[in-house]
């Protein structure tokens, strides 16, 4: 018996975002659009990349591994750190604390064949976000354990706002929440050498919770 092989062109609306042909004028343009709102707004947001039977796929393994989550809940400031400092000012935003709620299926969880996985490793997908950032090359992340590890959230679950300890990241939602589920961002924040730690207290202020 011949197994069916898993094939990009059933995971990503290639009619839409021809990510295996970067020659192409239609995905051209899709580039030239993604960078530019990168440049401007420090975030892009690609509609339907993912087709829908393959969203279900991605839900499903999910949920068949949903007792080797790991549902944590924890008081982070924005730079994901847990610890206080109390050398710094009372008011300086790494001593102001956001409470998190929610788990992770790590990548060393995935079935060799997920579809998620997949998706993570082809060329394709590689070469489409390096031509987006106007980086190249760029690398996958080898940590074993997040790479590409899906990010799970009870009903009452939050992720706070926070700075990434990566250059870029690509999420892909592949279960939109009944209500809530708001992503915010702050377009360029800060810039190496200046934090701006007054404009990131702005930001995290009304979000901490009152100790």
């Amino acid at each position: 018996m011949q197994l069916w092989k898993k094939n990009i062109s059933k995971i990503v609306d290639l009619e839409k975002y021809p990510i295996h042909d970067l020659q192409s004028h239609k995905i051209k343009k899709i580039i030239e659009k993604c960078k530019a709102e990168l440049e401007n707004d420090s975030c892009s947001v690609i509609p339907n990349f993912i087709l829908p039977n393959s969203l279900a796929v991605m839900r499903k393994e999910l949920e068949q591994q949903l007792d080797e989550v790991y549902m944590s809940k924890e008081s982070i400031n924005a730079y994901l750190y847990a610890k206080d400092d109390p050398s710094l000012p009372k008011d300086h935003p790494k001593r102001i604390f956001m409470n998190r709620y929610n788990g992770y299926l790590n990548s060393d969880c995935f079935a060799k064949n997920s579809e998620m996985k997949f998706l993570y490793e082809t060329e394709e997908l590689l070469k489409f976000v390096s031509a987006c950032l106007g980086i190249s090359p760029i690398y996958r992340w080898a940590d074993p354990l997040a790479c590409h590890a899906y990010n799970v959230m009870e009903p009452d679950g939050i992720l706070p706002w926070h700075f990434d300890s990566c250059e870029f990241t690509l999420s892909l939602m592949i279960q939109k929440p009944e209500q809530g589920g708001i992503f915010e961002y702050c377009p360029n924040i800060r810039e190496p050498g200046n934090e701006r730690f007054d404009e990131v207290k702005k930001s995290v202020r009304w979000r901490s919770f009152k100790s």
